[in-house]
């Protein structure tokens, strides 16, 4: 079971950076295959019916908000994050970008709202550090039940270590940045 993870993992890690470099890989893994060889941070999808605004309701009062004064575990926000897009609740998602990526609530119902919104999956990311402050990379892979095209790609946090002068809010890890392809 562990070297089928790992392989699918290398195959998953292979496809992103084929398509980084816009090439086509030989064969694409499936999403499901995607999410258990990057064992998944999160997933989400939308509940249906009646159970939808009871289970949006019960998420919304579950945000876990002291995610946003994280400094060590990144993958903390990123659920902060996508629990926040699964329920709907544009402003609190925006609250986990950086100031300077200028993500707005309306910026956010625009690319995941509509009547249904995506299934996101969250893969391990990585850690590396250069000029002062500290990255997480990890993959995303967005699946949307409305029909729109399947996207692929990495998600970007920051913050910076422990810098003297540095403000609460970076000091603390905000996405930074999301790139995806259309699959």
């Amino acid at each position: 079971m562990r070297n089928t993870v790992v392989i699918a993992s290398a195959v998953s890690a292979l496809a992103l950076l084929l398509a980084a470099c816009n090439q086509e890989p030989i064969a694409e893994p499936s999403s499901d295959a995607t999410m258990a060889a990057s064992e998944a941070i999160a997933a989400s999808e939308e509940p249906s019916g009646d159970a939808s605004e009871a289970a949006q309701s019960g998420l919304a009062a579950q945000l876990d908000q002291t995610a946003l004064g994280e400094r060590r575990d990144p993958e903390r926000v990123l659920r902060y994050y996508i629990n926040a897009l699964r329920i709907g609740d544009w402003d609190d998602a925006a609250k986990a970008w950086t100031l300077d990526a200028q993500m707005t609530p309306n910026r956010l119902a625009e690319e995941f709202g509509g009547d249904a919104g995506p299934r996101i999956a969250l893969g391990r990311g990585d850690t590396s550090t250069a000029a002062g402050s500290i990255y997480y990379e990890a993959p995303v892979v967005l699946d949307f039940a409305d029909g729109r095209a399947s996207r692929r790609g990495s998600i970007v946090l920051r913050r910076v270590n422990d810098v003297p002068g540095a403000s609460e809010q970076q000091l603390n890890w905000r996405i930074e940045r999301m790139s995806t392809v259309t699959r």
